[in-house]
C-alpha cells in the first residue's frame, strides 16, 4: 500500500544537520493522514489541519493547534514542530517508510501500524490519560487515577475517578454500548468527583464511538470524549 491516505506514523529518527535532534523524553512524533486533513503531535498538543502533496512537498492550510496545558520544553517542541510541517518540507514514501524533509531537518517515521500494533480492547488496565470537552483536550489531576477493564463475557470493571463498579459492555461496527453500570456511593468531592462525572457522562451515553490505535483507546460520545492508555 504505497499511499499515506487513511495511514499513521510514528518517527523514528530526527537530525539536523545530519547529527540526532533529540526529542523531549519519553516523546515521539506522530502523524496522521485521513479524508484530506493531517494531524501531527508530539507529546503534548495536536496540530491539524488540510493537506496537499505537490511536486514532491507536503503543503498544509488551515492548521490549528490545541491547548493542553503543558511543560516548557514541550510547548516548545510543538511550536517547533508546527513550523517544521508549515515549512512545506518534502515528503518520501518508501512502503512503511516516511521521510519528512525541511533543510537540513529530517524526520524519518514508520508505518504506525507496524511500529505499534493495536492493542485488543480485551485484557489490558486502560487508565484515564485526558478527558475531550468539544475542541478542548484536558489532562488528568496526578492524584486522580480512573481505569476501565474490558473481559471477554461482556463483563467491564470500572473505577472511574472515586467509586468502583462493575457493568455489561458491547461493541459492533465501531459502536460500544454499556449497560448495568452498578457502583459504590462514596463521597467524591474535587477533581476525582469532576473525573468521575466526565467519564460516567461517556459511559451512559448509549452509543459510544470507540476506536483503538496502538495503545490508546479513544471513547467519543457526542461533543464529550475519553482517551486512555493500555497495559
Amino acid at each position: 500500500m504505497n499511499t499515506i491516505d487513511d495511514r499513521g506514523f510514528l518517527s523514528t529518527a530526527v537530525t539536523e544537520n545530519g547529527a540526532d535532534r533529540p526529542l523531549v523524553a519519553g516523546t515521539r512524533i506522530r502523524i496522521n493522514f485521513a479524508a484530506g486533513n493531517v494531524s501531527l503531535s508530539a507529546g503534548c498538543n495536536i496540530v491539524g489541519g488540510r493537506y496537499a502533496i505537490e511536486d514532491g512537498r507536503l503543503l498544509t492550510d488551515a492548521m490549528g493547534m490545541t491547548e493542553m496545558g503543558c511543560d516548557p520544553p514541550r510547548h516548545a517542541q510543538d511550536d517547533w514542530l508546527a513550523t517544521f510541517i508549515g515549512s512545506a518540507p518534502t515528503i518520501l514514501l518508501d512502503g512503511n517508510n516516511l521521510t519528512l524533509q525541511a533543510g537540513t531537518t529530517v524526520i524519518s517515521l514508520l508505518d504506525r501500524e507496524v511500529a505499534e500494533p493495536d492493542l485488543a480492547l480485551v485484557g489490558p488496565t486502560w487508565t484515564l490519560s485526558s478527558i475531550i470537552t468539544g475542541d478542548a483536550v484536558s489532562s488528568i489531576p496526578a492524584e486522580v487515577v480512573a481505569t476501565l477493564q474490558f473481559t471477554d463475557d461482556g463483563q467491564l470493571q470500572l473505577a472511574p475517578g472515586c467509586n468502583q463498579g462493575t457493568g455489561r459492555w458491547a461493541a459492533e461496527g465501531g459502536i460500544l454500548r454499556i449497560t448495568d453500570i452498578g457502583l459504590t456511593r462514596m463521597a467524591c468531592p474535587g477533581a476525582a468527583g469532576q473525573v468521575e462525572n466526565a467519564v460516567l457522562s461517556v459511559l451512559q451515553a448509549g452509543e459510544i464511538e470507540i476506536e483503538v490505535e496502538a495503545g490508546v483507546l479513544s471513547l467519543n460520545a457526542g461533543d464529550l470524549g475519553l482517551q486512555l492508555t493500555g497495559r
